[in-house]
């Protein structure tokens, strides 16, 4: 019997650099393929080769790739210098003319569809390595820290607060399907965990006329091949080299306004083919971006066969201040393994565009050490030291409880912000309220009043999770105490399949979408004399239950009984007193009487409600689903129906549709629209709270959704138990006009302008038209409204809120 030993594989290292410089995340891949590795953030590189001759190819962005011939037959260093390919960006002189840069631009400009529809379809492997550091935390905000939870923040928090590796197979078809599986992930510190990093998140595609990044700006940034891009940016030619049979043009890039939404840094062109072979491009605050000062991007091409060029690596490095805290970190993506004719089944490509196997996180030490395309920095193997061996101290019942203890202390701070108990071995946690967390409000109906709520949870490694909220309510006016219990079952996370049941006896607005603020009443009520609250109070349950029945399709249904009793004002005091108003009365139908708005009554009501998101994308982790991207077409079919049985005395039928999407226009904004419309089927017999009632505001402050409200229409006016038909509209420009102007510029505002309709029994046409500056310092809204009813009436006036995007 014969016995055929695996050859040995050897290992060549090194450190790639430049004037003794390190050059990271360098690519180094055999000659003619696309199997290689990276230089780690040192500069040092390993790969493991068999026994054979093989030539290298070191290439670095900005600088002159060279070739190296070897025969391996031992574990050999090698050490790499690269050089500059050209002339610093200090040392661009503009000419006299027309940059010989504009012409060559404007070639790979006219052959940018042909590159985006090069490659029909391919699939490629990709190694993700991801590190997030904090650099500097401000005493003042360790010391809120400390007074809240007792943690101490001293120099061992700072340094590597995030460090992930994984690998996953990565499919494309075009124009646009594509699908990720992640097969192996690791997180330093957490073995229990997986990776989000995804390739179809680095990609970037530059012959695209815009890259949208929406996680650090509204806005989506110019190319600089787009179709336009003379319109926004100036080109410098740098150097012109010969690389093998080629001559590539380093080409600088500028933005010709400083805060347009483009880019800054150098792109290299291949002559002939006008094609991109590399670059290293960055956008910064000058771009308004969003959590992040500074964001680097490079890419770095290589040949797939002689037609065919396709990006080997791709780094982000970026660095970040918020609230005081800095921090920087970076993003580096290995691809190999390309097949520009893969074999995919049919119906691969679906609305499933990434997946975590299960046993990703399950690799050992021994598979990354072998299976890792770069080697780990000094700093790296620090931390996954520190952290991997904290973690199994971290996992001990003893050391949990140790920790537990500690912040479970009642401390001063608490009496005022609130007390929380932890139970982390068994994932159980506790909240109650303290004096500042407490609801302190003012109604004429109860008067100064106080709502106190505790939060109960328990959750489990496969996120299924109970949560009990209960709340307390007293009103010092009327006596009268209140309370609510609602028990939330989360037991299928893949299809966020959620029971319900609550119980109560407590008030409520007769508008259940609760469009007035309490705190916000409170105000108006003692300040202004304007008491807008309307309250009832309404005792029994309900139960409901959610799930998603197919991908994009929701089901909600809900059974309640409730027993409705009216209300009184009981209290009249005021701050300050305005003799020529008088309050008005708990009654929304007859605000200047004091009779009660309804007899009490008992309500037995049914709901099914169908919701669908057209193409709705996601990701498959191990026991949980993960909706990508929320701005899909949205339907919505709701039917209630009211039963006159088990003493219920309330009958009626009510449909209800709402249409809901958003329209990207690139430089120009974007723009949400939602329709809706109902139609009472039957009315039998119905009380105020039965209504339909919709989303409006009598105040200054814009306290709810921006797209789906009114901002100037009173309270209960048009309220209906017929048909109605609304339509909103508001369209962000993202700052495509304020940012040409120096002082809205610096603040980061932008520009919205909307508009809100209704329709129905009582009254024929409800306008309105908002103009409104968003965002200032990244939350602060400012509305001028104008609205005019049917029979001709004009009103006007300004609001002010908080805004976080349509």
């Amino acid at each position: 019997m014969a016995f055929f030993a695996k050859p040995q594989n050897y290992s060549i290292s090194g450190k790639i650099t430049s004037n003794n410089q390190a050059l990271p995340f360098a690519s180094i891949f055999i000659k003619g393929s696309t199997i290689g590795v990276s230089s780690n953030e040192e500069g040092s590189y390993k790969i493991e080769l068999a026994p054979a001759n093989y030539t290298l190819v070191f290439q670095y962005v900005g600088f002159k790739r060279k070739e190296v011939t070897l025969s391996v037959t031992e574990n050999q260093t090698l050490n790499i210098d690269l050089q500059n390919d050209g002339i610093s960006l200090s040392e661009v002189v503009v000419k006299a003319g027309e940059d010989p840069a504009y012409n060559i631009i404007k070639k790979a400009i006219k052959k940018r569809h042909y590159y985006l529809e090069q490659v029909k379809m391919y699939s490629c492997q990709s190694y993700i390595k991801g590190l997030q550091r904090l650099k500097y935390i401000p005493n003042r905000l360790k010391k809120i820290i400390k007074a809240t939870s007792g943690e101490k923040i001293d120099s061992s928090k700072l340094g590597v607060i995030y460090l992930s590796e994984s690998e996953s197979n990565y499919f494309f078809e075009a124009p646009d399907k594509e699908k990720e599986i992640m097969f192996s992930s690791r997180i330093s510190g957490r073995s229990n965990a997986f990776s989000f990093n995804q390739l179809r998140q680095m990609k970037f595609n530059f012959y695209n006329n815009f890259i949208s990044i929406r996680s650090v700006s509204d806005r989506p940034f110019i190319s600089p091949l787009n179709a336009n891009a003379l319109m926004y940016y100036k080109f410098y030619l740098l150097s012109s080299t010969k690389d093998a049979n080629s001559t590539i043009h380093k080409i600088k890039v500028s933005p010709k306004r400083k805060t347009d939404p483009c880019f800054t840094g150098i792109i290299y062109i291949e002559d002939s083919l006008w094609r991109i072979t590399s670059l290293d491009l960055e956008i910064n605050t000058n771009q308004k971006l969003n959590f992040i000062d500074t964001l680097k991007i490079k890419q770095l091409f290589t040949n797939i066969n002689d037609s065919v060029l396709m990006p080997v690596n791709f780094n982000f490095n970026f660095s970040f201040k918020v609230f005081g805290v800095t921090g920087n970190g970076y993003f580096n993506a290995i691809v190999k393994n390309y097949n520009l004719k893969p074999i995919i089944k049919k119906d691969f490509f679906n609305n499933e565009v990434f997946v975590i196997q299960d046993s990703a996180n399950k690799k050992d030490s021994s598979y990354w050490l072998k299976n890792r395309p770069l080697p780990l920095t000094s700093e790296e193997k620090k931390d996954y030291r520190k952290k991997d061996s904290a973690e199994k101290i971290h996992n001990t019942t003893i050391y949990k409880d140790s920790i537990d203890a500690n912040r479970n202390k009642f401390r001063i701070a608490n009496i005022f912000m609130g007390y929380s108990y932890y139970k982390t071995k068994s994932k159980i946690s506790f909240e109650i309220p303290g004096i500042l967390t407490n609801g302190l409000q003012y109604n004429t109906i109860e008067g100064v009043n106080i709502i106190s709520k505790i939060k109960f949870s328990k959750s489990y490694e496969n996120y299924k999770s109970h949560i009990i909220d209960a709340t307390a309510r007293y009103g010092f006016a009327n006596y009268l105490w209140g309370g609510a219990v609602t028990y939330n079952y989360h037991y299928n996370p893949k299809k966020f399949a959620h029971i319900i049941a609550s119980f109560k006896n407590i008030v409520e607005q007769f508008n259940k979408q609760e469009p007035i603020m309490p705190l916000v009443n409170s105000l108006y009520t003692l300040l202004i004399n304007d008491n807008f609250l309307k309250l009832y109070k309404e005792t029994g349950g309900e139960i409901k239950h959610t799930f998603e029945l197919a991908n994009g399709l929701y089901v909600e249904s809900v059974a309640s009984y409730y027993k409705r009793d009216a209300l009184q004002n009981k209290s009249f005091n005021v701050i300050i007193d305005d003799k020529s108003k008088w309050f008005t009365s708990n009654n929304p139908i007859f605000p200047n009487s004091d009779y009660l708005a309804f007899t009490s009554n008992n309500a037995l009501c049914m709901q099914l409600s169908l919701t669908y998101r057209f193409k709705q994308k996601y990701i498959s982790a191990p026991y949980r689903k993960i909706i990508t991207g929320k701005r899909f077409p949205r339907f919505n079919l709701t039917y209630q129906k009211a039963l006159p049985y088990m003493g219920s005395t309330v009958s009626y039928d009510f449909i209800t549709a709402m249409a809901y999407n958003e329209i990207n226009w690139g430089l120009l904004g974007r723009t949400g629209i939602r329709l809706k419309g109902g139609y009472f089927l039957s009315n039998d017999n119905m009380y105020f709270m039965d209504y339909k009632h919709f989303l409006t505001n009598q105040t200054i402050a814009q306290t709810n959704d921006y797209l789906s409200s009114f901002k100037l229409m009173p309270y209960y006016l048009y309220s209906t138990n017929n048909w109605f038909a609304e339509a909103h509209a508001e369209h962000s420009f993202n700052g495509f006009i304020f940012n040409k102007i120096p002082l809205l510029k610096k603040i980061k505002a932008q520009e919205v302008i909307g508009f809100h309709y209704l329709k129905n029994d009582k009254i024929n046409n409800y306008t309105e038209i908002n103009f409104g500056i968003e965002n200032i310092w990244r939350v602060i809204r400012i509305d001028y409204i104008i609205s005019k009813t049917n029979n001709g009436a004009w009103n006007n006036g300004f609001t002010f809120g908080l805004n976080f995007g349509l």
